[in-house]
């Protein structure tokens, strides 16, 4: 604020006022209707539901009940509908998993409610979609759309609900449910603190993780067993925010909060400082990269000058990750991505935090329980592994030939 504005006067007979929020309203009755014997008519649906619809819980569970249709949902979306839903299957992009592609691919009719998710590429092609938005603007600016839905989730589904029958099979839910289990079940191998230490984990370690640091799935893992059913995540734009898509499940009350529009570097630190300013009791963890946090490294004063509790959980690799993940993908060596830190953790406590390196699997829970019950400022420096792949959902033949030829330059050249 500019400095003379405080010394200006403020006339004592105008207090401020507010505008009302405008009230939610339904989608049209004639589109509703037209949406209806869409959805009624179709064989398999799959919905595709964001964060416009996460506060819709019961209306959005009642339709996918109905259709028998799985449910695809948005990061943002994820602290809504993620936890106690058994037609949610994860997130699709760079951050999903194979049942995603599958629901996608083998449906007739894709529904999109209340969302605006942006990557083109993960659309499937020669579905007829019907689109749910308050924001008429934001429908089909993705992919094309067939049948539009203008309004609010709530009550639009709450109206479409009364015209869509029950559908009797099941066959497509089960279908991407039982893929999305299957990945869940070997997703969750990873997490084991021993996985490399067993017959299988060896021969696995010795191409992804030769140099034996902790796999970050463990350390995802272990914060969903160990954080509060209220607790706030925030996530660096990256690498951080996979593992916390994929392992942290949104139950309770908890918050999920990070830079999802604008894909900005070094958010999670931040964000997590004024979140805990905010509300001194509630459990706040920041999931960082180690190339955000190195961007606003000093800023972690700034939680021991105002007491503020944040535990600040770096997963560092040494790498800009998502960066490299990219390079590889397109066929060309990782370049420019290694990052020369410091030893984070010492750097932390010289800043006033108590802060612990772990390079051990085994060590990750004990180090996770010993953080969030401290009563300060905490950060966890956990050593992982740079070489973790996060692949897509359903590799394109280009990606995966680039990413073959990629590790194999890397190979020549580095190792």
């Amino acid at each position: 604020m500019p400095g003379d504005v405080g010394s200006l006067e403020v006339e004592d007979n105008r207090p401020p006022k507010f505008a009302p929020q405008s009230a939610e309203v339904a989608a049209p009755a004639d589109q509703v209707a037209a949406a209806a014997d869409v959805l009624n008519a179709a064989d398999k649906v799959t919905l595709l539901v964001g964060c416009g619809a996460a506060q819709d819980r019961a209306e959005v569970l009642s339709l996918a009940e109905r259709l028998k249709a799985p449910m695809v949902l948005t990061l943002k979306a994820k602290a809504g509908l993620d936890a106690d839903n058994p037609y949610q299957i994860g997130q699709s992009g760079l951050i999903g998993n194979p049942s995603t592609r599958k629901a996608f691919d083998d449906c007739d009719v894709l529904f999109l409610i209340g969302t605006d998710f942006p990557y083109r590429d993960w659309y499937p092609q020669g579905k007829t979609v019907i689109a749910l938005n308050s924001r008429a603007g934001h429908i089909g600016r993705r992919t094309p759309v067939d049948h539009a839905l203008v309004g609010h989730a709530g009550p639009t589904l709450r109206a479409l609900n009364e015209l869509v029958s029950t559908k009797k099979s099941d066959k497509h839910l089960r279908a991407a449910t039982d893929a999305y289990a299957k990945w869940l079940e070997d997703q969750a191998r990873l997490t084991d603190p021993g996985h490399d230490r067993k017959w299988l984990g060896k021969r696995r370690s010795k191409a992804d993780n030769p140099d034996e640091r902790i796999r970050p799935e463990v350390v995802a893992d272990a914060l969903n067993r160990h954080a509060s059913d209220d607790a706030v995540f925030t996530s660096d734009t990256g690498m951080s925010t996979v593992w916390l898509s994929r392992f942290v499940q949104m139950r309770g009350d908890r918050k999920l909060v990070g830079s999802y529009n604008l894909g900005s570097m070094a958010n999670a630190m931040p964000q997590a400082l004024g979140i805990q300013a905010l509300d001194r009791k509630r459990q706040v963890i920041a999931n960082c990269g180690d190339g955000g946090l190195m961007m606003l490294l000093g800023d972690l004063r700034t939680a021991v000058t105002y007491r503020l509790p944040v535990t600040f959980v770096v997963y560092d690799n040494g790498r800009l990750g998502m960066v490299k993940l990219e390079q590889e993908q397109g066929g060309l060596p990782e370049f420019g991505t290694e990052l020369d830190n410091p030893d984070i953790a010492e750097v932390a406590a010289a800043l006033g935090l108590r802060a612990l390196q772990v390079s051990r699997a085994e060590d990750v829970d004990s180090a996770i329980q010993e953080a969030l019950a401290h009563d300060g400022p905490f950060l966890l420096d956990f050593l992982t592994n740079p070489d973790e792949i996060a692949l897509p959902p359903k590799a394109t033949p280009s990606q995966a030939w680039g990413f073959a030829i990629a590790k194999s330059k890397e190979f020549l050249e580095s190792r």
